[in-house]
């Protein structure tokens, strides 16, 4: 199992196909949809 480098709150939600940098943090209640990109460049 990869280890992720990036953190995300229980109740936050990542889609499959969003790309997420090393080092993000996603917070409560956020929402992250297919398609986006957070994060390190």
């Amino acid at each position: 199992m990869e280890e992720k480098k990036y953190f995300v709150h229980e109740s936050a939600y990542v889609d499959e196909g969003a790309v997420v940098g090393a080092g993000t943090k996603i917070w409560h209640f956020c929402h992250v949809m297919k398609g986006a990109r957070i994060g390190q460049n």
